[in-house]
């Protein structure tokens, strides 16, 4: 497979599926380093709805450092509701602890995008994010489509994870994808990275130079249409933050997703709901030694 379009599998597993190229977009997700350290990390930005009430979107990527979603964990319990993605069922997550150490070893799931995030997490030393957060809380809200609602929207639109790859495919060709952070992956980086003695680490450090440019990179996935899985999900979140904010009791909520969803979101926050930014704050998800 070409570098890139193998680079793009991995990072629309791992919660990246697109952004539009129309306007400057917040970044969500970035790529950072000092001189002890190559960070990936991820933002909370926090929103002021003209009721007074606060909305903080908390980007997230699905397989991370333990401690960043113990990290999260502990800050959850501050908010009345918690609005988290996932397609299908939610009631195994919420009725389920998070993994011991033992049982993430053993951790297996269903669906080949689990599966390649459950293998991609093991090969990187990090921790799936299914396993490692607690859903368990009652202020935890499903925000997102059942799985038979998923497969109906993408067949009506006629619309595969081929029709994704197609769009990301000739992107490449027509020259609109940046290819400066994807050439850290060709083939004889690659190489290099598997015969160095931490070849974990040093892929780590080359696959979160890229995601400074995932919004570009998946947007040809998106297209100018939109897609099921990035606007259409948007647009289920985006309601179900309307239906929670109108019980004025809700002071305080967050939105658990993934970085790409997260422009999307904000724009509708500010555009629609007259929502104000009031802040934002940075979280290690990925910290590998220099």
């Amino acid at each position: 497979m070409n570098p890139r379009l193998a680079l793009l599998t991995i990072l629309w597993s791992l919660g990246f599926h697109g952004a539009s190229y129309a306007t400057e977009l917040p970044d969500c997700i970035r790529y950072t380093e000092d001189d002890r350290s190559v960070r990936l990390e991820t933002v909370i930005r926090s929103f002021k709805m003209p009721s007074g009430q606060t909305v903080d979107l908390v980007s997230v990527v699905h397989i991370a450092d333990l401690a960043y979603y113990q990290e999260l964990n502990q800050r959850f319990g501050a908010y009345d509701s918690v609005l988290f993605e996932l397609v299908g069922d939610p009631e195994w997550l919420t009725k389920s602890a998070p993994l011991t150490e033992a049982e993430r070893e053993l951790q297996s799931t269903t669906g080949a995008v689990s599966t390649l995030q459950l293998t991609a997490a093991k090969y990187l030393d990090l921790t799936f994010q299914l396993g490692a957060i607690d859903y368990r809380g009652k202020n935890m809200v499903h925000a997102d489509y059942t799985a038979e609602e998923f497969e109906k929207m993408q067949r009506e639109r006629g619309e595969n994870a081929a029709t994704l790859f197609v769009r990301a495919m000739k992107a490449q060709l027509n020259g609109d994808l940046d290819s400066s952070a994807a050439d850290e992956l060709g083939t004889f980086s690659l190489i290099r990275i598997l015969m160095s003695k931490d070849s974990a680490t040093e892929f780590k450090k080359a696959l979160a130079k890229n995601f400074d440019q995932m919004e570009s990179m998946t947007a040809a996935m998106e297209g100018s249409d939109g897609s099921v899985v990035l606007s259409g999900r948007n647009a289920v979140v985006t309601r179900k933050i309307g239906e929670v904010l109108a019980n004025r009791k809700q002071r305080r909520i967050a939105v658990f997703y993934g970085g790409a969803h997260m422009p999307g979101i904000e724009m509708a926050l500010t555009r629609d709901l007259k929502a104000r930014s009031t802040g934002e704050e940075w979280l290690a998800a990925w910290t590998m030694p220099k």
